[in-house]
């Protein structure tokens, strides 16, 4: 469902809201609760990803449905999956929307999730300079890895999924992600 209003952040940040919500240049959009498998596919990334800035002080991991505002001039609140920003470019969590784009971002698709919506929403994320997208996919046991200037990269379940220069050191086997 889309409103036709446009809002404000603000605004958008003080409404009682039920369900899942994302304002895209002032549009509010609701989105559809997520399936069962890639709901417990993003968990395990984001306890993955979690796990791993915590043990190294790299800074925060975010789970799904926290509010990234994506741009200065834009009235835009996306949610990704699982999400990353390093401490050198947040030195705490605020208590409001996060007030920049993620360094790494995680989109799980889910059987509802249409493929150009959620390429839309990587461009989104490229656009607003986050440095590494990881698309995750259940149906075909792949992620699209996107990075800023490059061409994709679509890794299978035999392949590993690293950090590259936003979380170095950082690997896990594309397998053990959809176990």
């Amino acid at each position: 469902m889309v409103a036709t209003r446009h809002v404000t952040i603000e605004e958008f940040a003080a409404m009682p809201l039920q369900g899942i919500w994302e304002l895209v240049d002032g549009e509010m959009i609701e989105l559809s609760p997520t399936a069962g498998l890639s709901g417990g596919i993003a968990g395990e990334v984001f306890a993955l990803l979690r796990n791993y800035v915590r043990a190294n002080n790299l800074g925060w991991a975010f789970p799904p449905e926290t509010g990234f505002i994506l741009f200065g001039d834009r009235q835009t609140v996306r949610s990704p999956d699982a999400a990353v920003v390093l401490r050198a470019r947040l030195v705490e969590r605020p208590n409001s929307f996060i007030p920049l784009a993620p360094d790494l971002a995680v989109e799980v698709l889910s059987p509802s999730d249409r493929m150009a919506d959620a390429m839309s929403k990587i461009t989104m994320y490229l656009q607003a300079g986050v440095r590494l997208v990881w698309l995750v996919d259940p149906a075909t046991l792949t992620v699209i890895v996107f990075r800023q200037d490059a061409a994709p990269k679509t890794l299978e379940a035999t392949d590993t999924l690293d950090g590259g220069d936003v979380l170095p050191g950082f690997s896990v086997p594309v397998a053990e992600i959809f176990a």
